[in-house]
């Protein structure tokens, strides 16, 4: 079997030749290692798309995310303001948008058409092409919850939890409508074998599973639902201990599940084991940042350890990781597939 095929059956919850390994998101890294600034090249598909190719062809992983280190630039081409001129992930520096009372001024079309997103677009299908079958490529954005965060501001968006809960659904509305229109440019692409939602915003650490069920779920279900349909698969992706979400992951039914380092993997498995792959959770800023090859050899050991022979299991970092992570590092955690 290939990469790209052990991949594909880790999130089909198929046995496996041997363990998969993955990188998740990881465009700081692969924007420091091109040696690229992210303004330098929004615009241009083609020295976008080698920044990620390069990073597939230095590190071989059965799984790679495009995307890492863009995801603020949807929310940028509704209106927010965005700081990118370094190889550090461009960061908004206000949001698109100063109430739910703006809802009317976010133009989803003109942003939808705005040449970031069409160059970032573009990029996928050139990486897509110049990655050949090798890996399995999923495209990361923001998830609706967290693109409305973005776009209103997170402060605004967790007191509008409470006191304008139908205000807030329809920004969610919204932000899926947008997020589906950018989904579905991006994997027009034969190669792109489908998306990650990246949903940091509703992180246990911020909200409980009561506000989850009622505002992220939903819209996470209608995305699920509609990359199902057109063929995709789909991943999500949730910072922090979601452990209390585990059931909710299940209920949802992504193909797969990308889980911090704070969730114990032992547990996952109770809950995921053959219903939907998990992808994790080797610390990213522990030892694969300050450790070394030996020390993430057996972080990467204990973690294959603990979801043992079932199938269903891809090994990655637990969430994004540094630019500063040294490539053996990385190379330590991907080797050990093969151990």
């Amino acid at each position: 079997m290939t990469n790209k095929q052990i991949a594909q059956a880790a999130l089909n919850l198929e046995p496996t030749p041997r363990p998969s390994a993955g990188v998740i998101a990881g465009g700081e890294w692969f924007f420091t290692h091109s040696d690229k600034a992210f303004g330098q090249v929004k615009t241009d598909a083609r020295a976008m798309a080698d920044v990620f190719i390069k990073a597939h062809d230095t590190l071989e992983p059965d799984l790679i995310w495009t995307g890492g280190g863009l995801l603020n630039y949807p929310a940028h081409c509704l209106g927010a303001p965005i700081e990118d001129g370094t190889s550090g992930s461009p960061t908004l520096t206000a949001p698109a948008i100063s109430g739910l009372d703006r809802l009317d001024s976010l133009d989803l079309k003109a942003a939808l058409a705005n040449p970031i997103n069409q160059s970032i677009n573009e990029a996928v299908g050139l990486t897509a092409e110049g990655m050949g079958q090798k890996a399995m490529l999923f495209h990361t954005v923001w998830g609706p919850f967290t693109t409305a965060a973005r776009v209103l501001g997170a402060e605004s968006l967790m007191m509008a939890t409470v006191t304008d809960p139908q205000g807030l659904a329809r920004l969610i509305e919204i932000c899926t409508e947008y997020l589906w229109g950018i989904c579905e440019g991006v994997m027009q692409h034969e190669d792109v074998m489908g998306i990650n939602l990246s949903e940091p915003v509703s992180s246990c650490d911020m909200i409980g599973p009561p506000t989850f069920r009622q505002f992220v779920a939903p819209a996470i279900a209608q995305l699920i639902k509609l990359c199902k349909d057109a063929g995709k698969y789909i991943t999500v992706h949730i910072c922090g201990n979601s452990t209390p979400l585990l059931d909710d992951i299940v209920e949802l039914a992504p193909h797969g599940f990308s889980l911090e380092n704070k969730v114990d993997l032992a547990v996952a498995k109770q809950v995921l084991g053959g219903k939907v792959c998990a992808l994790g959770n080797v610390a990213p800023t522990g030892v694969l940042l300050s450790g070394s090859p030996d020390d993430v050899r057996a972080e990467s050991r204990e973690c294959l350890a603990k979801w043992g022979d079932a199938p269903g299991y891809i090994l990655t970092t637990g969430c994004d990781f540094p630019k500063e992570v040294p490539l053996e590092n990385l190379m330590a955690m991907l080797d050990m597939r093969m151990a």
